[in-house]
């Protein structure tokens, strides 16, 4: 398999995932914004309307039912809003987005000791890589656990729960790795 060089993993791996996360982002931003408003405007309406819900003469003959249609409409909003996690995706696509921009910057400048040796690039690949395996780790989690992070480790023969451990931190060198810069 030919080896990939700065220009061309820039180009084929880091700028592409950068451009994911930011579409997944807003998309998320925007899923969460729609929602919360629905539930506001919703819940306003209802504050609004609830004082006539009592007259049924002319048009005031559908407060009820448009009382019942709001209240349901921000149950499912807010359903909605916690089954597909817009907030907790949209700042996590744009952590791991940042933090991606950040690495690349650094590489791409020089601009610290880890980055300026003979191995910057392969360091820089480890730790681009680190980070978006950090988005992969999640929806693993998230795949193989129906109900999010609410998994009870399963138990050894002894009965004690296994520990699972997470994965290393993204930033942390591996044993006997020098840390370089502060990545923080």
């Amino acid at each position: 398999m030919p080896h990939l060089d700065e220009e061309a993993y820039l180009r084929e791996r880091v700028n592409p995932q950068l451009d994911w996360l930011s579409r997944a982002s807003r998309r998320n931003k925007g899923g969460f914004v729609r929602s919360r408003l629905i539930s506001i405007l919703l819940g306003a309406l209802i504050t609004v309307l609830s004082p006539y819900a009592g007259q049924t003469d002319g048009l005031r003959r559908w407060i009820p039912l448009t009382l019942q249609l709001a209240g349901a409409g921000v149950a499912v909003s807010g359903s909605l809003l916690a089954l597909n996690r817009n907030q907790e995706n949209w700042v996590r696509y744009r952590s791991l987005e940042e933090a991606l921009k950040r690495e690349k910057m650094l590489f791409l400048t020089g601009s610290t000791e880890l980055y300026s040796d003979s191995d910057a690039f392969s360091r820089f690949v480890e730790r681009a890589e680190a980070i978006m395996q950090q988005e992969q780790s999640s929806w693993f989690q998230l795949a193989s656990n129906k109900e999010g992070n609410t998994r009870v480790p399963p138990s050894k023969p002894d009965g004690n729960p296994e520990r699972l451990n997470p994965a290393p931190s993204a930033l942390q060198p591996g044993p006997g790795k020098a840390t370089g810069a502060d990545p923080g």
